[in-house]
């Protein structure tokens, strides 16, 4: 450096101006080209998609698993009884088996979700049997059959005049009238209740009902799985490796089957009481929930229309009028009991 700045290089002759940037730096020589050719593959070269291979890719001891010869006409020898359906679902479980596992995970599990879905099945059913609205509801039929064989009219009505009429007269109230004042109304509020607990009590029912097709459908899921695991058992007895290590674990497969055949049967029985128990329940409790289906409003403004005319009947001397009064009074009565009872 003399200490001078550069001067520009026509006011210093023979001294070339430094370069900043190359000379293809230019704007004109820096513009790509715009005329460039597309690749028509991406990646790699074109080639047709690989059909998917029908061979098993799981390996067993070096050996290819093979598929356990099975059919549904040799599921159905095991056991004729066997609807079609339920041996086309057995037929997809040995198919899904793999007997080659050494950790033994395809056997010691054999079903066992069936049996974790049972559990809670039963939680269901129990949680609907304990249901309050139903509690409830039993009790309001329970009294309301009380209080209308406290107005029996064979009891409230009863004369002397032989014994079994003595006995009856002797537990009959002396005045009927104040009797059915006093407790009709109980008659006509525990009805009113019943009545507005009808649509919970039906909607238990239902789900009563949803629990028992989801029992059938399971124990037809334990059927295939029993037969299933029938047919693997007699499979296994029927083969014979050289290899005495794999001949073991076979036979140790075969008795873990036999030990979840013996469980998934002991599960199946105990849907099938299940089954009919809650076919039962769900019938009460659809009888219980339309036990008020026109008892508000037909029967008892009936019975206590009957009522009144026996009441006012009884007054008289007339008995011709007492027997007719009381004959209708007694068919109504025993129509209203019929209908509560089938509930029971």
């Amino acid at each position: 450096m003399n200490g001078k700045a550069d001067g520009p290089p026509d006011k210093e002759p023979g001294r070339l101006p430094k370069v900043l940037f190359p000379e293809g730096a230019s704007p004109d020589a820096a513009e790509p080209s715009r005329q460039f050719t597309q690749p028509k593959v991406l990646f790699g070269s074109p080639r047709p998609p690989t059909p998917k291979g029908d061979k098993p890719r799981v390996l067993g001891a070096g050996e290819v698993r093979r598929r356990i010869p099975c059919s549904v006409e040799t599921l159905r020898k095991i056991d004729a009884g066997a609807a079609v359906p339920v041996a086309a679902a057995a037929l997809r479980i040995v198919d899904g088996t793999n007997l080659d596992d050494h950790y033994f995970d395809d056997v010691v599990r054999f079903g066992a979700r069936l049996q974790t879905e049972h559990g809670r099945l039963a939680e269901s059913e129990l949680a609907l049997a304990d249901n309050e609205a139903l509690a409830r509801g039993r009790r309001l039929g329970a009294e309301l059959l009380q209080r209308l064989g406290d107005l029996d009219p064979d009891r409230v009505f009863a004369v002397r005049g032989g014994v079994l009429k003595a006995i009856k007269a002797l537990a009959a109230p002396r005045d009927p009238d104040s009797l059915f004042l006093q407790l009709y109304p109980d008659v006509q509020a525990l009805a009113k209740e019943l009545d507005a607990l009808a649509p919970e009590i039906v909607a238990v029912a239902k789900r009563l009902r949803a629990v028992g097709k989801a029992y059938a459908a399971l124990d037809r899921d334990l059927a295939a799985h029993i037969l299933a695991a029938r047919f693997l058992v007699d499979h296994v007895g029927g083969i014979q490796f050289s290899d005495r290590e794999r001949q073991a674990h076979y036979t140790s497969q075969a008795e873990a089957i036999e030990t979840r055949i013996a469980s998934l049967s002991a599960t199946k029985a105990t849907i099938e009481m299940s089954m009919h128990t809650v076919a039962g329940l769900a019938r009460h409790v659809d009888a219980l929930g339309h036990a008020g289906d026109g008892l508000l409003r037909e029967e008892l403004p009936a019975w206590h229309a009957a009522y009144s005319a026996a009441l006012t009947a009884a007054r008289s001397a007339q008995s011709s009028a007492q027997a007719g009064t009381r004959s209708l009074l007694r068919d109504i009565h025993a129509r209203i009991l019929g209908k509560l009872r089938s509930e029971e």
